[in-house]
């Protein structure tokens, strides 16, 4: 079966890269060790060997490198597994008074948070300005 060829389908030329990015490592671990083999004997160009080995090991390294660098870099939405930092900027209802200087509660969609911020009473609703590790930080709206 044969499928069709999009935008997001792999060119020849990235199968080509992923196919040397598997044999680089393989095919260098065994230059070097014929070039071990060789200064072992006594030959000297087994150095050759040795620096060749290493050199495709390194080539190996930066094409993974950067194919790998874009993926991780980018993303369409960089707050998908930060829960808190995905609120920020939305209402939400204060369901445990926040006193002067201490804690709260605050219902952000169906789950309860902690939450710090300006003094509010229950029922209130408060805009959420940022995150501090599981506590969110609000402000009167």
């Amino acid at each position: 079966m044969r499928l069709p060829k999009g935008d997001n389908q792999p060119s020849a030329f990235q199968w080509l890269t992923a196919a040397a990015s598997l044999l680089l490592p393989v095919i260098g671990v065994a230059t070097a060790l014929i070039g071990v083999l060789e200064v072992g004997r006594g030959h000297t160009d087994g150095w050759y060997w040795i620096g060749a080995g290493i050199a495709l090991i390194l080539a190996d390294m930066v094409v993974d490198w950067l194919w790998a660098r874009p993926s991780v870099s980018k993303s369409d939405e960089p707050d998908l597994n930060r829960r808190g930092a995905e609120l920020v900027g939305q209402f939400a209802t204060v369901t445990a008074p926040i006193e002067r200087g201490g804690r709260g509660a605050v219902q952000a969609g169906d789950t309860v948070w902690a939450a710090e911020g300006a003094e509010a009473a229950a029922g209130a609703r408060v805009k959420i300005i940022g995150v501090k590790g599981t506590v969110l930080l609000v402000a009167r709206s």
